[in-house]
């Protein structure tokens, strides 16, 4: 695709602000683009809006941690408490000593004394005042922030539906072009082709692939799981599943979204069944892996996906009922699983069963299950209009 020089300028001046992770001006860059892109052809340029997308989204990963706190948070709450404490501390000492002589309040009927000590409440009351504007100022700032954070990730998923709508027109228009391919399509991941279908192919499943990583973070699992199997079926298509990392990784990402479709009865299997798939796609890769460390790599991450495996192969019902069991031999002094089942054990058990009869929680993301909706069925591109 040929564009204008201005906005060829756009995009180089985008490029070099992602790959300096300056995600916001590689944003705004690409913006631009894609507006002077519309307004020369009257048209929306798939390649221009994923950019955009891509960037949108980067920038709102990258700034998600305004959610959840800044690292570092923690400690610095711990080293304000521990000043306030001997701020305190000292006042106290303060506080006891005008309190052993309370004389100065009888001898203030007559209005100095009293006086003062009006003033000293007022200025305490305008103290006060001034702390909880700068509280509630703070709190505006933080909203403001919450809602700059949810309007970059609703716009990057708009942009990325925006693009599976135009790669899947321009697909249908090309269908024939794919009759006589054979799959997979190509030889490797990175494997260069000037087939026009391939290429529109895998733009989709990328397009597909981020879609689905949007939806996650917005916790829309049922969307995401949706999005990730598009992106798994392309690739499937496209990629060699013995030797290809991209499969590997479209069969984890799908597990962990069918994971959290708790509402599905059968996706927990189906999770199982995609992690199992996932590990076996690395393995075979390994196989023929001559690089060294390459290969220590690959075998490490085979152990993280297996212990990952193994958790998702246990029932969480038959878990809790079995530490349900455990509470309640440790509580009557009967050996547990675990071996306890003295009176000490007994009341640490007791002690800490909060800690244990609890739900698994999700990793905590952000919440935009109201942006990111469920896909209505295929219609006429119109703007930004969902599918």
């Amino acid at each position: 695709m040929s564009y204008s020089s201005e906005v060829n300028k756009l995009l180089a001046d985008g490029s070099r602000a992602y790959s300096s992770k300056n995600y916001e001006l590689a944003s705004e860059k690409y913006g631009e683009a894609c507006e002077k892109y519309s307004d020369e052809k009257g048209d929306e340029d798939a390649d221009l809006l994923f950019l955009y997308g891509k960037s949108l989204f980067q920038n709102a990963v990258s700034k998600s941690e305004v959610f959840g706190g800044q690292p570092g948070d923690d400690e610095q709450e711990e080293d304000d408490k521990e000043e306030e404490n001997e701020e305190n501390k000292e006042d106290g000492d303060k506080f006891q000593f005008f309190d052993v002589a309370p004389v100065a309040e009888e001898e203030g009927e007559d209005g100095a004394p009293q006086d003062e000590e009006e003033e000293a409440d007022e200025e305490n009351a305008g103290e006060v005042d001034q702390e909880e504007q700068e509280e509630s100022n703070g709190k505006e700032k933080h909203d403001k922030e919450n809602e700059e954070e949810q309007s970059d990730f609703e716009l990057a998923w708009e942009m990325f539906d925006i693009t599976r709508n135009l790669l899947e027109a321009k697909l249908q228009d090309i269908e024939e072009q794919g009759k006589d391919l054979t799959v997979p399509y190509l030889k490797t991941d990175d494997e260069e082709t000037d087939n026009q279908y391939i290429i529109l192919t895998k733009k989709l499943s990328e397009t597909y692939d981020l879609l689905g990583e949007v939806s996650l973070e917005s916790e829309n699992f049922p969307q995401s799981a949706q999005d990730l199997k598009s992106s798994l079926q392309l690739r499937l298509k496209l990629y060699n599943p013995e030797t290809s990392a991209l499969i590997s990784e479209s069969h984890y990402k799908l597990s962990l979204a069918l994971e959290f479709c708790v509402e599905d009865p059968t996706s927990r299997q189906s999770a199982v069944e995609h992690m199992k798939l996932a590990i076996d796609s690395v393995k075979k890769r390994n196989e023929s892996e001559t690089d060294a460390s390459k290969k220590k790599e690959n075998e490490e991450l085979i152990q993280d996906l297996d212990a990952r495996y193994q958790e998702l192969k246990r029932d969480p019902t038959e878990e809790l009922k079995s530490e349900q069991l455990d509470i309640i031999k440790g509580i009557l002094g009967e050996p547990t699983a675990d071996g306890a089942g003295s009176s000490g054990s007994a009341a640490a058990l007791v002690n800490d069963l909060s800690g244990i009869v609890k739900k698994k929680k999700v990793a905590q993301v952000n919440d935009l299950s109201a942006v990111v909706k469920k896909r209505k069925a295929p219609g006429k591109i119109s703007g930004s209009e969902k599918k």
